[in-house]
């Protein structure tokens, strides 16, 4: 199922390996309040075919190869290339779209008319260790003969070893793949954050669970250490038993986990994020200094109707390790419990980023440290989910950070 265009690795490893050690350098001294420029926005129209070869149509008209639906963004490390990461298709998994990640040159060039400009180069299908492809559909519940089984990707970082780890929604699973796209192996997550009962829907799936994570709201983000030890994935919202049931059995709640595993010794920790509201959600989380992190916290609104669209930096120095907690309380956290320190890095309705209407799309996921520019300054692209919806385009916003 291999799609055109896939990441060789002898043209990869030895400069992912230089990005780390330069990202390292560099994003350390980027978190003292440095200011922020938008350079420009990127977009690929919402009716562009992936370069996948797939010739099929989906269940709802679609074709099979169209791209979007963009959930997370990751700088391969060499020149203008960039990993995009698809999520499980469109209409909420309703479909059998097969998963598959991306590769893209975003072009940045601050003096040109248009300062960014996106190519698609290349996708590759995602398939477990017996080559059987991942569906998005919500009901491909266990493994048969031709698939893999139920995927929504959402989060995904290179590895220094030239694989990728990818975070889903569905288990939620972390799994490492290849940069065949194969998977190599899953990683063992808390049991408090996994559901029991699967079910088609997000009101069946809540309703028949009272543990684990919320339906559709897994591990959104994904963020790795420099030198590739630790993984860090941020659920996008309260798990089922951190919450409280309102209208209709929805999980409402603020209180969000972040969860940190080593690699080497398979040792975890979890921290609080607590949303602002909690109608948002967490989309993204991008490795910074040690303990520090960006995290995109959102809404769930688009356009005019937009109220909250921010870039939030944290640390985790200082925050309580509740790996032992399979239960939060719903309201305020007791005293002996600190959540990890949070403060506005970029507001993308601040005004003078002057967005338009239609540059305020409801879903910002995803989030990735660019190259340097001539003067200095560290690049932070952003990506835009439009749900593979034809009449929105993908939109990749590029921000130039100074050093300090």
């Amino acid at each position: 199922m291999a799609g055109r265009g896939r990441t060789a690795k002898d043209r990869m490893s030895c400069h992912w390996a230089l990005a780390g050690i330069a990202c390292a350098l560099l994003s350390q001294s980027l978190l003292a309040g440095s200011p922020v420029e938008l350079i420009g926005i990127g977009r690929i129209s919402g009716v562009a075919s992936d370069l996948s070869g797939q010739t099929t149509v989906l269940e709802n008209g679609a074709p099979h190869d169209r791209f979007g639906g963009i959930s997370a963004l990751e700088y391969t490390g060499r020149d203008d290339r960039y990993f995009a990461l698809s999520d499980r298709g469109p209409d909420d998994g309703a479909t059998g779209y097969l998963c598959r990640f991306h590769l893209l040159d975003v072009q940045i060039d601050t003096a040109a008319d248009t300062p960014v400009v996106v190519r698609i180069v290349g996708s590759t299908m995602l398939s477990d260790s017996e080559g059987r492809p991942f569906s998005g559909s919500s009901a491909a519940y266990a493994p048969t003969t031709d698939c893999a089984g139920r995927l929504d990707p959402e989060g995904c970082r290179r590895g220094p070893d030239d694989s990728l780890f990818v975070s889903d929604e569905y288990g939620p699973l972390l799994i490492q793949f290849s940069s065949e796209g194969q998977e190599l192996r899953r990683l063992a997550l808390p049991e408090h954050l996994l559901i029991k009962t699967p079910g088609a829907s997000k009101k069946l799936e809540n309703a028949q669970n009272e543990t684990g994570r919320a339906s559709n709201k897994g591990m959104e983000g994904l963020a790795i250490s420099h030198d590739g030890r630790v993984l860090t994935g941020a659920m996008q919202s309260v798990l089922l038993q951190d919450g409280r049931r309102a209208g209709r059995g929805k999980p409402v709640g603020t209180h969000c986990r972040i969860v940190q595993i080593d690699r080497q010794t398979d040792g975890m920790v979890e921290f609080v994020y607590e949303l602002d509201a909690a109608d948002n959600g967490v989309n993204e989380i991008l490795a910074c200094d040690d303990g520090q992190f960006l995290v995109i916290e959102r809404d769930g609104l688009a356009g005019a109707d937009a109220w909250f669209k921010k870039i939030m930096k944290i640390s985790t120095e200082n925050a309580t390790d509740v790996s032992q907690h399979d239960r939060l309380p719903a309201t305020t956290l007791p005293s002996a419990v600190r959540p990890v320190a949070k403060e506005v890095f970029i507001d993308f309705l601040d005004p003078r980023f002057g967005l338009t209407v239609e540059e305020r799309p409801e879903k910002l996921e995803g989030l990735t440290w660019g190259p340097v520019l001539e003067d200095g300054r560290r690049t932070l692209l952003v990506a835009s989910d439009n749900d593979f919806e034809q009449h929105a385009p993908s939109l990749i916003y590029v921000f130039a950070v100074e050093a300090r």
